[in-house]
């Protein structure tokens, strides 16, 4: 799945030829361990305090937690720059597709992996999380039922460490699941599910285990699990402390942080390179900014009225002004599913791809909205006024915000920034649709197409997993089945270009640029960086001698 980010951190190569970045590389200072210094504190930067650990629960999908989380749980891939996936042998001694008809994974657990608490990771877990995640229980907040929804079976095999996955029918991006894996303990219980990760991580089996979090200094501390069956660690801790994302550039020059992600922030970036001992880190990624429109909000139910403030929207401006100065990429990102250096990637923005002032003014017109001289729009005695909410301690979301404000004034729509406390940021206010536009970064994966699935399709009931703006359609949710049951690639980037169309017809949302993944980092910092489409190894993060 894809975890939101309010803050714009990190993804998208400069290569300084106004190209799309390649998405084979990145820069992580890449160092044996053996070569590494023994030991040391990794400092690292977080905006908040994860509200829910759980990164399977619908507040606890975000960036942050999933950077703490990386370092305490289970993960049955790795994967390169490239975004080829390996089995990680920490914890499968293989994964495999052992039947096509039905579809049918086997999973072999490393009889070594074990729980914190010294229970055995089984074929138990694996069935407990499908369960929890699958969708068909309502009593679990779920962020994501991608791909979980589509199995028909979890179970153990020959013995309580092999588990049989079968599909009901052919799911194209199966390595992606039971990423992070949680223990059945927690997620046999709907209420431990939802709630049980709230104050702290419960259980842990990686290289890292919990040593405290302070809520009064907002940080988070895990130290090296002595009773960890892989390679060990070769840090002794990671400290994450939460520092407001325009205050993190100081903190690295003050020597406080080891690195920080500087993405579109050309202030950071002028900064970092500045600073004496820092060198800048950089790689091609699926992680893009984009405004979200609220189509269950009075004002912006009406899609005319959507189309209209999205043709007004000028996002290459707001890509030049945000992007313009790092080098690189600038163009423009036109597609809700691919990066521009993915394979599928297409224009299909239409109407939307560039400004057009007038027709949104006659649309907004036509809706009935009627304005006089350069004030703003009434209709039925109500102003077009929308409020636009953004964290705090963000630039890059105060830029955007601000930018957008100008253009809508043209059309005689009032946009109200509304500035809120960062932590308060999704769980308040995006999750519970508290918002008519907000702006904040997709943090994608390398599987490109499910994990966009429970952003666009239809909310059910209650339940919006990821899809923020609550609009949809029956013909997109048809689509993301084909798309992610298809095992050919190209007819599934097919159906994934049409299902961006029908995205942009709607505006759910407007894609602004692809963001580029810019690491400030201490030089002898090894073996992290701009990852791009990498994942981390936290044990072999370290420090050269």
């Amino acid at each position: 799945m894809l975890s939101g980010c309010g803050s714009d951190s990190g993804s998208g190569k400069s290569n300084g030829s106004g190209e799309a970045a390649s998405s084979t590389e990145n820069q992580i200072n890449p160092v044996d361990r053996d070569k590494l210094a023994e030991g040391g504190d990794l400092r690292w930067a977080l905006q908040e305090l994860p509200p829910n650990y759980n990164y399977n629960e619908l507040d606890g999908a975000l960036d942050d937690n999933f950077r703490v989380i990386s370092a305490l749980l289970p993960y049955t891939f790795d994967f390169a720059a490239d975004s080829t996936p390996s089995v990680n042998k920490d914890y499968f001694t293989n994964i495999k597709l052992t039947s096509e008809d039905p579809q049918v994974i086997t999973y072999d657990i490393n009889p070594d992996a074990k729980w914190s608490d010294g229970t055995p990771i089984t074929a138990a877990d694996l069935i407990a999380q499908w369960k929890a995640v699958n969708g068909t229980n309502p009593a679990y907040n779920i962020a994501a039922s991608n791909g979980y929804e589509d199995i028909a079976s979890v179970e153990q095999g020959d013995s309580d460490k092999q588990a049989l996955v079968t599909f009901s029918e052919p799911y194209a991006d199966w390595q992606a699941l039971f990423s992070p894996l949680y223990p059945a303990s927690t997620n046999n219980d709907p209420e431990v599910f939802n709630t049980g990760w709230t104050e702290k991580p419960l259980v842990s089996a990686g290289p890292f285990r919990l040593q405290g979090i302070d809520t009064t200094a907002q940080t988070i501390t895990v130290e090296r699990d002595p009773d960890w069956w892989g390679d060990p660690a070769i840090l002794d801790r990671i400290i994450f402390r939460v520092i407001d994302g325009d205050a993190q550039v100081d903190a690295l020059a003050n020597d406080e942080i080891d690195f920080i992600e500087i993405a579109s922030d050309v202030n950071k970036l002028q900064r970092a390179e500045s600073t004496e001992g820092i060198e800048i880190r950089r790689a091609g990624g699926p992680n893009f900014r984009h405004i979200t429109f609220n189509g269950t909000s009075p004002l912006l139910s009406d899609v005319n009225v959507r189309q209209a403030i999205a043709k007004t929207i000028d996002r290459q401006t707001i890509a030049d002004a945000m992007i313009g100065q790092l080098g690189g990429d600038t163009e423009k990102l036109d597609n809700h599913i691919f990066m521009r250096n993915q394979k599928g990637y297409q224009d299909n923005s239409g109407d939307l791809s560039k400004p057009d002032v007038d027709a949104a003014n006659k649309q907004l017109d036509d809706a009935g909205w009627t304005r006089e001289g350069e004030g703003t729009r009434t209709k039925d005695g109500q102003e077009l006024s929308i409020r636009f909410v953004i964290p705090s301690g963000v630039a890059t979301s105060a830029q955007e915000s601000q930018l957008v404000q100008g253009m809508l004034k043209q059309i005689g729509v009032d946009v109200q920034i509304q500035t809120v406390p960062t932590d308060d940021f999704f769980e308040t206010y995006v999750n519970t649709g508290d918002f008519d536009l907000t702006v904040f970064s997709w943090i994608g994966t390398p599987f490109p197409i499910s994990s966009s699935q429970s952003i666009y399709e239809q909310v059910q009931g209650e339940e919006i997993q990821q899809n923020y703006a609550r609009v949809g359609s029956q013909e997109i949710d048809g689509l993301f089945a084909e798309a992610t049951h298809e095992l050919d690639p190209d007819k599934a980037i097919e159906d994934a270009n049409k299902i961006d169309a029908l995205i942009w017809d709607e505006v759910h949302s407007i894609t602004l640029y692809q963001r580029p993944d810019i690491v400030g980092a201490k030089k002898e910092l090894a073996n992290y960086g701009a990852l791009g489409f990498a994942s981390a190894r936290y044990q072999d993060i370290g420090f050269t001698k």
